[in-house]
């Protein structure tokens, strides 16, 4: 090996290497599961998140393809474009903010998105949460757009980081019990008050021919 080729901070011949060995490469940079708050960007008239999409999307056409192979552009309401990419299969969509929904009703949006069906695991912060119940009284109005939902959980929210909802996601993926990651500015009252909307959901879906999800409250 060169001197120069030692010493030199890029990889050069990556391109040259055999195309399925890259794509092990490539694959083995995609992110594992995540937690992805969905909000609608008044101002670019779009989706977007605070989760920065994975920077594969934009380092070629080759990582670029692959990318999109396994990720998909999350379209809510078909009116409005995104710049969010979801792997459905191990991602959880978040609706952490009342402008998750440009008109005002998540449930709508939901009903006419093409790809609510594909939904497996769904977030909703707890107060966005009671704000949709102020509209539409029923608890199921948003769980039943999404015919295949596998969890759905309210979210007392923290001191937000995406580090912290990373780590929870990591815990929770795969499990059928209740998590809960205690702080010392929860309050217990308001703990019991977000516990009952969960409750009630839980009996809500027991009444539900079909898919029932799992209902979990999580303390972030």
């Amino acid at each position: 090996m060169s001197s120069e080729m030692a010493l030199s901070p890029v990889f050069t011949i990556f391109m040259s290497l055999p195309s399925e060995l890259r794509i092990k490469i490539w694959r083995c940079s995609f992110p594992g599961p995540r937690v992805v708050p969905v909000r609608f960007q008044r101002s670019s008239n779009q989706y977007t998140s605070n989760s920065a999409p994975p920077p594969l999307l934009y380092v070629c056409s080759e990582s670029r393809s692959l990318f999109l192979s396994t990720y998909t552009k999350f379209i809510l309401s078909p009116k409005y474009d995104s710049a969010v990419f979801i792997n459905f299969n191990i991602d959880t969509i978040f609706f952490d903010n009342l402008e998750c929904s440009p008109d005002g009703d998540l449930s709508l949006d939901l009903a006419r998105s093409p790809h609510s069906g594909r939904i497996l695991s769904c977030a909703i912060d707890s107060q966005v949460w009671e704000v949709l119940r102020v509209f539409k009284y029923d608890s199921l109005s948003e769980v039943m757009r999404m015919p295949n939902l596998k969890t759905i959980a309210l979210v007392m929210l923290r001191d937000y980081d995406g580090g912290g909802l990373d780590r929870i996601q990591a815990e929770k993926y795969g499990r059928e019990n209740t998590l809960i990651r205690m702080n010392s500015n929860t309050v217990e009252s308001e703990i019991m008050h977000v516990q009952g909307y969960v409750d009630n959901l839980r009996a809500d879906l027991k009444q539900r021919v079909g898919n029932v999800p799992n209902v979990q409250l999580w303390l972030l």
